[in-house]
Order: structure tokens, then C-alpha cells, then sequence
């Protein structure tokens, strides 16, 4: 029998950037959550994927509570390049703007499984970015949709120049009652009621050098994002299913193989071999997951170093910096003092 299609899911990071402008708002957590219907502690691991059905309830209970039509540009206005991890270091690394949109596409399922694609075409004298998500047009759907769009002119200026502005710009669905920061956020007034979900990009970004630029990381980014590929497609099936419990475990500790592997169901010795069928071994794949977890989380200035070294399972901070080093070549708190990528432009 056929492989059955896993559900489309997003990770927790996306509902979570929309329980933060919703609580700036006025408007709870509880509220959001209880639209998405997740539990509480749901947003707790923010790679954690969440089917992307949640994530549009989430959408529409706070935009019906916060009232405002522009909440689906607010929300995209919080992300940087770093939150997509992996994804956004092979992006931003890249060695022109057509390989980090190339990129883009090539590698969307590492934040997105079946929850929609990018497609693009060139013109004589553009680009034509389009989103493709299928499925009923709820409010969640539309909102969530106006918030990719917004969201990839967003981080495209974070590396290709704070000036860009998009040619055009189409939903498919009608347009809400007030669209000014739309028209603001993308230099143009959204077209609605159109064929496409659809930027239209000056096509000279192509031949742009990203801020980033850089062969070496580019290099390493691009083979880890094919390898994640790989691990998500379902060819290396042991080996995700490893990642997600280390991922959930990590905050309670360093994981062991004995624990993990009971909680998936099988001995250690019989964990230890599917790994080695797939070319991996189990302490490389916890080093792997916290290098990647570390990468997202020491973007976010409200987790104290402390307490991202916990949620990695260090017992001490100092251990966390040493091995933060070692994977990224600076201590955690060069970073935060604003050795960051993004913020070193």
C-alpha cells in the first residue's frame, strides 16, 4: 500500500509570533490557544509542529478579538531571518538573491510539511513570487496567507535591502475592510479577488549580493538543509522520529538512548542499529538538534542565556557556552551584545 500523506503541519514558532502581537493587544494567550485548539504548554517547544488547521484557528480567534485588519502584517513584521534556523542560515548565506530564493523553495518543507509552496517565474523585468496553499478560504486561511506574503518581503529586506518594494501584490481572497498597512508594508496596494497569492519583485534582486554572503557557511547550510530534507521526507524515518523525542526531552536533561528508545517503543540496541542503517549514531543527532535549537532560541532576547542553556539540557551555562563556540564559532554572549548576523548590518 502507498505511504499515507502525513497531515500538514507548521511549527509552534508560527502561532506563538501570534499569541505575542495578540497579548501586546490586549487579548490573552487562553484565547488564542483555545481558537487553535492546542493545550496550554502547546507553544512551549517552538519547532514542535502544530497541524496547520490549529494554527489557523489560532489566526482567526485573534483576529476576531483583536479587531484590527492589519494584525497579519504586525505578526509578519516580528520575524528574522534567524527564526526559520537552518532554512534562514542556507538563505541568508547564499551567494546571490536568485540562490537564496532558489533556496527558499527548494527547502520550504523544513518549516512547512504539505501546509503550501513556493512557486517562481521570471519576466522581462520581474520576479513573480507565488504562494500556493490549498484548501477552503476560512478567515484563519486568508490572514494566514496575507502574513506569508508579508513576512517574505520582510525578511527579503533584512538581506537584499531595507528599500525593497514589491512591484505588485494579489490575494485571492476579498479584501478586508481596512488595508492600509498592507498598502504601506509592500509599497503597494494589494490587488484582491485575484487568480494568485502573489509578490511581484524587481527582477535586479536576483543578481543582488545578499548582506550575508558568505561561500564557506553557504556551503555547510546548504548540505545540512538537504540532509533535514532528507530526515523529513521519511527516507531516514528512524532518525526524524529520534529528533522530535530528543527535541521534546531536552528540557529535562541531556536525553539518554535507553530512555528515548523506550519511549519509542523499542531497545536501545535496536535504536542504536536503525540509526547506524541511516548513517547516523544517536549522540551526533543530540548534538545536531541542540546546535539547530541554540540557533533559533539566542534570537529571542526575552530567554536569558541561562535559561536557553537549560532548555538544552546543560546543567551549567558554561558548559552551554563552550559548546555554543564550538558549533557557531562565538560565545553566546558575543551574540547577544550584537555579533548577531542580522543584527551586524
Amino acid at each position: 500500500m502507498p505511504a499515507r500523506e502525513r497531515p500538514a503541519t507548521l511549527p509552534a514558532i508560527f502561532l506563538a509570533a501570534v499569541v505575542r502581537v495578540a497579548e501586546e493587544r490586549g487579548v490573552s494567550e487562553a484565547t488564542v490557544l483555545a481558537g487553535a485548539g492546542v493545550p496550554p504548554g502547546a507553544l512551549e517547544v517552538l519547532e514542535a509542529p502544530l497541524p496547520l488547521e490549529a494554527i489557523f484557528g489560532g489566526w482567526a480567534a485573534a483576529m476576531r478579538a483583536v479587531r484590527d485588519d492589519g494584525l497579519p502584517v504586525h505578526v509578519a513584521r516580528t520575524f528574522t531571518i534567524e527564526h526559520y534556523a537552518v532554512l534562514g542560515f542556507a538563505v541568508m548565506t547564499a551567494a546571490s538573491g536568485r540562490e537564496a530564493i532558489a533556496r527558499v523553495v527548494r527547502f520550504a518543507a523544513l518549516v512547512t510539511n504539505h501546509g503550501g509552496r513556493w512557486e517562481t517565474e521570471e519576466t522581462a523585468q520581474a520576479l513573480r513570487v507565488r504562494w500556493q496553499r490549498s484548501g477552503p478560504r476560512s478567515l484563519g486561511h486568508r490572514v494566514a496567507n496575507e502574513s506569508v506574503l508579508a513576512e517574505f518581503l520582510h525578511v527579503a529586506r533584512q538581506i537584499l535591502g531595507a528599500d525593497l518594494e514589491a512591484l505588485a501584490v494579489s490575494f485571492q481572497h476579498a479584501a478586508p475592510a481596512d488595508t492600509r498597512l498592507h498598502a504601506e508594508h509592500f509599497g503597494v496596494s494589494p490587488r484582491w479577488q485575484a487568480e494568485a497569492d502573489e509578490l511581484v519583485l524587481p527582477k535586479a534582486i536576483l543578481t543582488a549580493v545578499p548582506s550575508f554572503a558568505n561561500p564557506a557557511l553557504s556551503r555547510h547550510f546548504e548540505a545540512l538543509a538537504q540532509r533535514l530534507m532528507q530526515e523529513a521526507s521519511g527516507d531516514l524515518e528512524t532518525t526524524a522520529r529520534v529528533r522530535t523525542a530528543i527535541l521534546e526531552a531536552l528540557p529535562d536533561g541531556e536525553p539518554a538512548s535507553t530512555a528515548i528508545a523506550k519511549q519509542l517503543g523499542m531497545s536501545e540496541r535496536t535504536l542504536r542499529r536503525a540509526l547506524a542503517n541511516e548513517g547516523k549514531s544517536f549522540s551526533a543527532l543530540v548534538e545536531a538538534v541542540r546546535k539547530e535549537r541554540a540557533a533559533l532560541l539566542i534570537s529571542d532576547p526575552r530567554a536569558s542565556l541561562a535559561e536557553v542553556a537549560f532548555s538544552l539540557g546543560f546543567s551549567e551555562l558554561s558548559a552551554f557556552s563552550r559548546a555554543f563556540k564550538r558549533w557557531h564559532g562565538r560565545a553566546p554572549s558575543e551574540v547577544r551584545r550584537g555579533a548577531s548576523l542580522s543584527a551586524a548590518r
